[in-house]
């Protein structure tokens, strides 16, 4: 064999190698890392990343997802991220906060409680912060994508109740509400929570009217009342119905905690009256649900069909 060609030899092993390290460093150090499982649109998806997710997915479904439902998932939200970049959709931290904020206060928790829940169950809260990037994102993609979806006609309300057997124009009763609520400072001893407790309990006891929450609430500055509310009993859920009926006007529900602290609700006072079309906000949110989920299924498998997905 000449010089020459021997040195070509090698050269070209040495650009073999070469391109393979390229290649390499054309994925982030944690990828590489890990092992590949899919790539979306150029974007990776990891073991780390169906390992995270599947965990996430088991706390909030009591159930353990299947790898392949997992990935699944996965693929489709960086679909959904794609199309939000095409169509300059942007979401905010401070977005993404204030979502992860009202699902912790939802669930009775601080968000500092709700990530460290998220810690002491071994899912990463960034993973799920991602998740809920998507969706806020996702839900604009709709948006512009497929507008008619979130209109709902006074003239379709009309329709769904009177398949229900329902009249458009339905008797309810109108309250107005004050919600009075006995704070509890963030790092307080447990028995704070039983006290207050205690003290909301008692004041059931002594109310008889929403004046009196205004006077109460002067004397003891750690609690607060808020302004009066005006809600259509057809557009709660039937337990809180229930309760209302059985508080007589002037007195308070049975204490609850929420994220603040203990609450009581004040019922002020209640009328008969016809609900309208306008106030059927349960009917207006079903068939606004269905509508997205149509349109969503849709437009996710037309998007699907036109992003490169490779499986590895």
């Amino acid at each position: 064999m000449g010089r020459n060609q021997h040195g070509n030899r090698v050269r070209a092993g040495f650009f073999a190698l070469a391109a393979i390290a390229l290649a390499a460093t054309m994925l982030p150090s944690s990828v590489s890392a890990q092992q590949l499982v899919a790539m979306v649109g150029g974007e990776p998806i990891t073991s780390r990343d169906i390992e995270m997710r599947s965990k996430m997915l088991e706390i909030f479904t009591r159930r353990k997802p299947s790898r392949q439902e997992t990935l699944e998932e996965l693929i489709n939200e960086k679909v959904k991220l794609n199309q939000a970049q095409r169509l300059n959709v942007e979401v905010t931290n401070q977005q993404v906060d204030r979502a992860f904020a009202g699902m912790a206060a939802s669930s009775g928790r601080s968000a500092a409680d709700f990530e460290n829940a998220f810690k002491q169950a071994g899912v990463d809260s960034r993973a799920f912060k991602t998740k809920l990037r998507v969706d806020i994102a996702w839900r604009e993609v709709l948006q512009k994508m497929s507008p008619g979806s979130f209109q709902v006609r006074d003239a379709d309300v009309a329709a769904a109740l009177a398949a229900r057997g329902e009249s458009p124009n339905k008797k309810a009763l109108q309250y107005t509400l004050r919600q009075l609520v006995f704070v509890i400072p963030k790092n307080s001893p447990p028995n704070l929570r039983a006290q207050r407790f205690k003290e909301a309990e008692s004041l059931r006891g002594q109310v008889d009217s929403c004046d009196d929450l205004i006077q109460y609430a002067r004397a003891h500055p750690e609690v607060v009342v808020k302004a009066p509310v005006r809600r259509f009993s057809t557009d709660m859920p039937p337990q809180l119905q229930k309760l209302l009926e059985n508080t007589p006007d002037g007195r308070l529900t049975p204490p609850e905690p929420t994220a603040m602290g203990i609450e009581v609700v004040a019922v002020c006072s209640r009328q008969e009256t016809v609900s309208d079309l306008s106030s059927r906000s349960e009917v207006k949110q079903q068939l606004l649900a269905s509508r997205i989920t149509a349109d969503e299924a849709q437009i996710l498998s037309q998007l699907r069909r036109q992003t490169i997905i490779e499986y590895r």
